[in-house]
């Protein structure tokens, strides 16, 4: 190039730099953006910004109308960099050429940077706003009174006698005290809130508070958007919350005295009751979908609710609110979303100039839905990461949303679903929910002509029927594989033959929806494979059949007059199955219930046909193992029976044991008895516990179940842990009795055995109290089993229950061992007592001991196999009555009890007098240890009343709980005495 040339560009590429300014604010409704020196290459080492403002209730939209950066891997050298609000995304090379990006507020910006080398033409950006209805946005909770998100000026509220509240709320942090929304007066009073209180969740009504905790906790506000229904009527005073598919409802009878004036404003979050006293403690999250109506719903209405349906007080509208434009949020995964807004994903890589380059599937409005579909359905037909799997079902729902469903749209997106389907079960668990929510909007969306339309694919079948409300008469479909083929078929004209599933329903299906009711379709589903249907909490049951699917419209059918009858072939076949028809709860983010369904009697090994009084994801659970296939329904009756008759009989005589030693203060002087007392107090209240833990469960009450939970798990550990606090206390006593001396000893005792489990406990709570809950045992007539509350997570009964009773069950049958060994020593060198009388007595002290330190308790070791059904009921009727047997061996058959009981609660001739030997005796307490004791005491059931005068030095420091005299000898009169009856 000639020199005069070269100095001509270089002075035309300076004047291009320093006369661009490339750090702009834009607010114009429409415009455009170009790099500097467009079209010319753009200089080196720029750094520019542009940042494009929307008003409130718009959004801002640009398109790349041309487009080239230098090309790198990650866009290292030069780079655009997209902010929408919620993400990033960068860009270089020619990728975004005719790509259109939409904020998800009412801001943006774009930021440009140039290295020193190597440069390109540049781009050319169009923009422009675009109105966003608010229901496709979620607003941000202001974070303190301050910042006000209210209803607009010309929304009039009337008196309040009456309302209901919905909305769809999500928490980013807990704090101690939270406002949800607040209704004041014009004289800026609080007079209604919604809010998180030192008490927990309270309804504030003027001059009343009414803690709704009992309905509605702190804890079910989580991270992902929750609908919630409040209503509230003065005349009857009730309260009622619609959350999670449950109406629960209680009478606040001081809200009766009150009326709400007319005028108020209403925001959201706001400063709330006295009750919440910091400013800045509003719930940090996003609230969505916010309407007000100023009447009570009942349930009927809100459980038939939509998230279309306006206030008439207040909707979801920005004729209704005064929100600052960056409280907004644009949200594609918002439940009432009119369109969405499109999302960058990453999912796979293309090679374009032998470099790797992301392939970015865009979903902007309906018209390319299907180019993202078929992309979709083409990354699916690889092996698929859990992110991966994740990102694509996020996608496929996104369309499923936005798009117009025709039929080959809807069998594209049947096809991307199967291929999921292949994924990991850890892949597919991540998404389950997602994924089956969209299969179900897809049919409701789908679009078809005739009488039907049905879909195939290799793991999916879906089928839609149209349907005349009117004339409707049950139906009959199936799903089944034809010959020489490996897809699925469904079958809506009549019940195929080898079906692998056959859904009937009933004619009366439909005669509670009125002909107001827009009711067109019934949809089928049918999954051959089961990979998205895995719950977390399944009680050791296995999914052993297919799943299949059925529901009219968006409407929930449920407790229908005849079942809907469903017939499912096994996946494995089984001899003698027990089996539990379920459905896929969405109420509970996943997971299989029982609730309504119930088995048929002409179901066989290969076979189940189901009974259900609802529409839903059907499937059949199964005990794989066989364990609870050794339990029929008859024994599971027995087996209860015995179980609440036997822990009754042992509360009450664990209750009598434990007034006996409290009454009688000589009886509980001496250590084992304080032991014992413990041991009786921590089974009485097991008992109790476990005989209310049935009744308590039915109340459907979550932190109810959680506390019996919680306070069973406490009480059985602290039995377990006292039992073996028995066994040491023997070891000691017995073993080593020389020159032991513990200071405190009853006091570590009680540290260990009650500080111990509340630990256990403890650390359990902190981790998740998802880990205790309602748990379902043993089976009845239609499958379902009584309601209970106690341990879900298997890890924590394995560990805290099981592995921690065999550590103390192994400890105390090697002192039981050795202890015996002690026993049968010294006896056997009696010469006064036959064979017969010491056989005996060892054969009362080995009873005493077994349950003394819970022996029993070890037949659950051997509830296996083909004696299981024997072992559970030596089980259920030893430990059951294990307060009763101490009682009779360690209280009624002890001779200074019975002596106490004579003295005080007898008259007549059974009375022992005052001035009687064994009165005085105990009076001076200076009774005699002779050799004798050991032998009698365990025979007369208590171990070591008085310990043998084994041998001098034996004599002399007998006691290992006596205190030691400066001297180091024992007083004369110390009472030597190793178990329960000094």
């Amino acid at each position: 190039t000639p020199p005069h040339l070269n100095f001509v560009w270089c002075i035309l590429a300076q004047s291009c730099q320093s006369s661009v300014s490339c750090n702009v604010v834009l607010t114009d409704s429409q415009g455009s953006l170009t790099s500097p020196c467009y079209p010319n290459d753009y200089p080196p080492s720029q750094a520019c910004k542009w940042t494009i403002q929307a008003p409130t209730g718009f959004i801002v939209q640009i398109t790349f109308l041309d487009f080239e950066l230098e090309e790198a891997h990650g866009c290292i050298y030069d780079r655009i960099v997209v902010s929408t609000g919620t993400s990033d995304a960068k860009f270089c090379g020619l990728t975004p050429n005719g790509l259109t990006l939409n904020s998800s507020g009412n801001v943006m910006e774009i930021s440009f940077n140039s290295d020193f080398s190597v440069q390109k033409k540049g781009f050319h950006i169009s923009y422009k706003q675009v109105a966003v209805a608010l229901r496709n946005q979620k607003v941000t909770m202001p974070k303190s009174s301050k910042n006000v998100v209210r209803v607009a000026n010309s929304v009039s509220i009337p008196v309040l006698t009456a309302f209901t509240v919905c909305f769809e709320i999500a928490r980013t942090a807990q704090k101690s005290t939270e406002t949800i929304f607040t209704l004041s007066d014009a004289d800026d009073t609080s007079i209604l809130a919604f809010e998180k209180t030192g008490r927990g969740m309270e309804l504030f009504i003027d001059g009343s508070y009414c803690s709704v905790n009992d309905l509605l906790t702190s804890s079910d506000i989580t991270s992902s958007m929750t609908p919630i229904c409040l209503t509230w009527t003065k005349s009857t005073g009730l309260v009622a919350v619609y959350f999670g598919g449950h109406y629960r409802a209680k009478t606040c009878a001081a809200s009766q005295f009150y009326t709400l004036p007319s005028g108020g404003i209403l925001q959201l979050a706001g400063k709330g009751s006295s009750s919440v006293s910091v400013d800045d403690q509003n719930l940090d999250g996003f609230m969505y979908n916010f309407r007000f109506w100023d009447y009570a719903m009942p349930y009927s209405e809100l459980s038939a609710l939509t998230c279309d349906v306006e206030g008439n007080v207040i909707d979801w509208d920005h004729r209704f609110w005064t929100i600052p434009g960056s409280y907004m949020q644009t949200d594609s995964t918002l439940s009432c979303s009119e369109y969405m807004v499109s999302v960058l994903i990453h999912i796979a890589y293309i090679t374009r100039k032998l470099k790797p380059n992301l392939i970015i599937l865009i979903l902007n409005w309906p018209e390319n839905a299907m180019e993202v579909a078929v992309q979709l359905a083409d990354i699916t037909n690889n092996e698929l990461s859990k992110e991966e799997v994740t990102q694509v079902v996020f996608k496929v729902n996104e369309l499923v949303n936005i798009a117009k469903i025709n039929a080959t749209l809807a069998s594209t997106v049947v096809t991307i679903i199967s291929n999921v389907m292949i994924s990991s079960e850890a892949a597919q668990k991540e998404s389950s929910e997602t994924a089956l929510k969209a299969v179900d909007k897809l049919l409701q969306k789908i679009e078809f002509d005739g009488p039907l339309l049905t879909i195939t694919s290799k793991y999916l079948a879906v089928g839609v029927s149209a349907l005349n409300i009117s004339n409707f008469n049950g139906t009959t479909f199936s799903a089944f594989i034809a010959t020489n083929t490996t897809d699925p078929q469904i079958d809506f004209e009549s019940e195929a033959q080898n079906a692998l599933a056959v859904v009937t329903l009933p004619p009366t299906l439909l005669q509670n929806l009125s002909n107001s009711h827009r009711v067109s379709r019934i949809n089928f589903m049918f999954f051959s494979k089961t990979g998205l249907f895995q719950d977390r909490q399944s009680n050791g049951m296995s999914l052993n059949s297919y799943v299949v699917a059925s529901s009219i419209g968006n409407f929930t059918i449920k407790n229908l007059q005849d079942p809907v009858k469903i017939e499912i072939a096994h996946l494995e076949y089984q001899r003698d199955p027990e089996r539990l028809c379920v459905f896929w709860d969405f109420n509970r983010t996943g997971g299989w219930n029982s609730e309504g369904c119930e088995v048929s009697p002409e179901s066989n090994s290969n076979r189940t046909i189901c009974l259900c009084n609802h529409l839903t994801h059907f499937g059949i659970l199964m005990d794989i193992s066989g364990a609870s296939a050794q339990i029929d329904e008859k024994n599971n009756r027995v087996l209860t029976f015995i179980t609440y008759i036997g822990c009754g009989i042992s509360a009450i005589f664990s209750a009598a044991t434990l007034l006996t030693y409290i009454a009688f203060e000589k009886l509980r002087r001496d250590y084992p008895s304080k032991i014992l007392m413990n041991l009786s107090t921590s089974l009485l209240f097991l008992n109790m516990v476990f005989l209310l833990d049935g009744w308590l469960a039915s109340y459907d009450i979550e932190g109810l179940c959680v506390t019996v939970a919680v306070f069973l798990h406490f009480f059985l550990l602290t039995s377990f842990t006292w039992m073996g606090l028995e066994s040491i206390h023997m070891y000691i006593a017995l073993v080593k009795v020389f020159n032991t001396y513990i200071r405190r000893y009853i006091l570590k005792f009680c540290l260990v055995g009650w500080g111990v489990p509340a630990s256990i406990v403890g650390i359990v709570l902190a981790v998740g109290k998802n880990s205790y809950g309602k748990n379902y045992y043993g089976k009845g007539e239609n499958g379902q089993g009584t309601e209970f509350c106690w341990i879900h997570s298997p890890v924590v009964f394995y560990v805290t229950c099981v592995g921690y009773f065999s550590m103390i069950f192994l400890m105390n049958v090697a002192m039981f061992i050795v202890v015996m060994i002690q026993i049968c020593g010294r006896n056997g060198k009696r010469s006064n007592r036959t064979l017969r009388e010491e056989i005996l007595r060892n054969l009362r002290s080995v009873v005493s001991l077994t349950f003394l330190l819970g022996m029993t308790w070890g037949f659950a070791f051997f509830s296996w196999g083909p004696v299981s059904l024997a072992f559970m009921y030596l089980f259920s009727i030893f430990n059951s009555l294990q307060g009763l047997f101490i009682f009779v061996f360690h209280c009624a058959l002890k001779e200074n009890v019975q002596n106490q009981w004579r003295r005080y609660l007898c008259c007549g001739k059974f009375r022992l007098a005052d001035n009687s030997d064994w009165s005085k005796t105990a009076t001076n307490n200076t009774k005699k240890v002779s050799s004798d004791n050991l032998g009698k005491s365990l025979s007369s059931s208590s171990f070591g009343s008085t310990t043998a005068n084994w041998t001098s030095k034996a004599k002399a420091t007998l006691n290992p709980f006596a205190r030691h005299s400066n001297t180091g000898k024992h007083k004369s009169n110390d009472v030597d005495c190793i178990d329960h009856s000094c």
